[in-house]
């Protein structure tokens, strides 16, 4: 059973409460000394029309020192302001990296990689600055736009009236339009996404690129998509701008009227002329917030449209339960008339029945396309729509959780992902063993000769760039030996070396104890093959013999051809 749960950016907004409480306060107070400012303008002006040269000087030094402590609010609360953010979206972004990381491999390849990075990349960002940061900004504005609004009522009842009712054309503008700006925010992410992606293959199949010289073709491709994206950032940028100018006409029209109705007054006597020089500045208290918490409520908006949109990603197909817990490897793995297709037409497994007993050693053999490999990826639960029943000591393969299953196997295969790191790293995978251990697995990988020389400091580049093929498939043996799971898979994981080294390695795996190993190879090396328990013959997806070397031989099957035409 599966079920959608939420990853809760609230939880990282509220987590840092200190930092919220001062950013929201210093907001606060920052908005009240903007309205204060009119204030002081109003005295100005009317010590100016009626007043004396020592009122003047006593508000100046109260000017000076409100710009001192208007100085102090406004660092203090960008300070507190940057470190909540900070705070909070390396919270967020951490929670998205581990829900990212924790996900089973199933669910993980249901999506191209290309769709994770532009979380990380382009929807976090927009979410940090429309988001995050905008409600500390809607919180500045709401608070100017009340105590403003509170100044105009304290000051004179019927223009502040007059405020608000002309204050309603920018807000109907904004409301007007706000839908369309999430719909198309939305669509600027799916396009961020398939551009983040088709640039990711660019770089990921840069070789294939310039071997087969399709340069412009592939060019042509990402300029496309290119398009696309810039197409959509426009239309979205074009509806911001059109609330942006409705906006400011609607905000030209509050400011006009209202000044207009002010002078009125003040021609009749019932308002001094500081008071209205106040208006017009508190009418920026106003309408000022009226048009930034426009174009922020429809970003929030568009913000949250994007959390919803990383939650659906992530967490709609989270699995309700881990899965049975297994902590052991006691008897004997069972496929169960296996049968497995990747496209729903041809079977790449067909029928397979084979049993896999602890301890013993098995050579899995066969032509290319005969299922070898996807034998092995089935077991490391890979993918689970196959058909029959895949057993671990009678417990269904598809029923184990997922991180018990990766603690009784270990793989090691042809293709080897390195990490831009040290090779000790790439050997522990930053976890902790004992330095004997590390030692042990150096030699038995064959890379002894190679740390002699370069030190396990060495740094192996992007992908390994630094090191040879046979260098990388040695950190991969060496990395799945010094786990010491109960079970070991190896995929082809000696092709890259001499024959010399190969059956070195080969040989040191096969005398380990108290291991299962499943190797599949296409290299018919009597020396190598006599040494394992069992050789498992596959042929169009199925096990068509299975038996001791000489077992086989004997036979005279489809083994015996295959060898015979080989050598």
């Amino acid at each position: 059973m599966r079920i959608k749960r939420e990853l809760s950016l609230k939880k990282y907004l509220f987590k840092n409460k200190f930092l919220l409480g001062a950013a929201v306060v210093l907001s606060v107070a920052s908005a009240a000394m903007n309205v204060a400012l009119a204030f002081i303008l109003k005295e100005l002006i009317d010590i100016g029309v009626q007043g004396t040269f020592g009122e003047l000087i006593d508000l100046v030094l109260l000017v000076l020192a409100f710009l001192g402590l208007f100085l102090i609010v406004g660092v203090l609360q960008y300070l507190f302001k940057n470190k909540y953010v900070q705070r909070s979206m390396i919270g967020y972004k951490d929670a998205i990296s581990r829900k990212i990381i924790d996900k089973n491999l199933v669910d993980f390849r249901k999506r191209n990689t290309g769709s994770y990075i532009s979380i990380m990349n382009n929807d976090a960002k927009i979410i940090e600055t429309d988001y995050v940061s905008g409600n500390l900004i809607l919180i500045t504005q709401i608070a100017m736009f009340v105590m403003g609004l509170a100044s105009i009522f304290y000051l004179n009842v019927q223009v502040a009236v007059v405020a608000i009712l002309l204050s309603l054309l920018p807000v109907a503008a904004s409301l007007a339009l706000n839908g369309k700006v999430a719909f198309r925010q939305k669509k600027v992410s799916e396009k961020n996404e398939a551009f983040t992606m088709s640039i990711k293959d660019v770089f990921n199949g840069f070789t294939v690129i310039k071997s087969f010289g399709v340069e412009r073709e592939v060019a042509q491709t990402v300029s496309e998509v290119n398009t696309e994206l810039e197409t959509r950032k426009k239309k979205y940028n074009d509806i911001t701008a059109l609330i942006g100018v409705l906006t400011e006409t609607s905000g030209f029209i509050v400011v006009v009227g209202t000044f207009t109705f002010g002078t009125w007054l003040a021609i009749q006597g019932k308002i001094t002329v500081g008071e209205v020089v106040a208006y017009i500045q508190l009418l920026n208290y106003l309408l000022g917030p009226i048009v930034i918490m426009a174009e922020y409520l429809n970003k929030r908006k568009a913000g949250a449209a994007l959390i919803a949109n990383i939650d659906e990603m992530l967490l709609a197909e989270e699995a309700e339960a881990p899965g049975r817990g297994k902590s052991e490897f006691e008897r004997e793995i069972a496929f169960r008339d296996v049968g497995f297709s990747f496209d729903g037409e041809r079977r790449v497994l067909d029928g397979l029945n084979v049993r896999l007993e602890k301890n013993k050693s098995y050579a899995v053999v066969g032509l290319s396309g005969s299922g070898k490999s996807t034998l092995l990826n089935l077991l490391m639960g890979y993918y689970e729509n196959y058909d029959g029943a895949i057993q671990i000591d009678g417990t269904e393969l598809r029923d184990i959780d997922p991180s018990d299953l990766y603690k009784l196997i270990s793989v090691i295969q042809q293709e080897v992902f390195m990490f831009d790191a040290p090779i000790e790293d790439n050997i522990l995978l930053y976890k902790t063993y004992p330095p004997e251990k590390l030692e042990q697995a150096i030699r038995m990988s064959g890379l002894d000769e190679f740390i002699a020389r370069k030190s396990t400091k060495f740094h192996c580049g992007e992908n390994g760039s630094f090191l040879s093929g046979g260098e990388k498939q040695r950190v991969s043996i060496a990395r799945a030996l010094i786990k010491e799971t109960p079970i070991l898979l190896l995929d082809e994981a000696t092709s890259s070396l001499d024959n010399e080294t190969a059956a070195s390695i080969e040989k040191a795996i096969l005398e380990l104890q108290g291991i299962t190993r499943v190797i599949v190879t296409h290299k018919l090396n009597k020396t190598a093959l006599s040494m394992y328990d069992e050789i498992i013959m596959m042929k169009n997806g199925t096990v068509v013999e299975q038996g001791s070397f000489d077992e086989l031989l004997e036979r005279k099957g489809f083994f015996y051809s295959l060898y015979t035409i080989t050598f």
